[in-house]
């Protein structure tokens, strides 16, 4: 293997242990809230995104429309998200996080932000600004690729 597939190798090994160790140490913390990792991706989606479809947010997160479906169908259930009906054409639905969705999701971010700085205080400012520009540039990169294949371009 040439050195940049011996990277590459590494850091996708790297990546997958970071987003389990990532998972395993959030779990019990949305769990006090209710909801799943994937449920909790889904409503920082939508605070981001203000208003939104079913369609989008299944886009958004990759998922099957159904799956987004039964997400926020669950989500609704649990008084985090509500849905509207748009006022110009009523058969266009659109998501929006209720107040008690916004503070949910504040109140998590807010836990993890708090942990995440536990830890990244351990390291040394100049190699968290590093890693971090480092990690922009291939998330940019990654993010350029799935554009273009998107549209049909070629497949690197």
């Amino acid at each position: 293997m040439e050195k940049s597939e011996i990277d590459a190798q590494r850091l996708m090994q790297v990546l997958y242990r970071m987003a389990r160790s990532r998972q395993a140490l959030f779990k019990e913390m949305l769990l006090t809230y209710g909801v799943t990792l994937h449920q909790f991706h889904l409503l920082l989606h939508m605070k981001a995104s203000g208003k939104i479809r079913v369609t989008e947010l299944s886009d958004l997160m990759m998922v099957s429309k159904p799956t987004a479906s039964r997400m926020v169908h669950t989500l609704c259930d649990k008084g985090l998200v509500s849905r509207k009906a748009d006022d110009q054409d009523r058969r266009l639905v659109y998501l929006a996080l209720t107040p008690r969705g916004e503070k949910v999701v504040g109140e998590i971010q807010a836990r993890q932000r708090e942990r995440l700085a536990r830890i990244l205080a351990k390291v040394p400012a100049n190699e968290m600004k590093a890693f971090l520009n480092t990690v922009e540039k291939i998330e940019s990169e990654l993010g350029a690729i799935s554009r273009e294949d998107a549209k049909g371009g070629k497949k690197g």
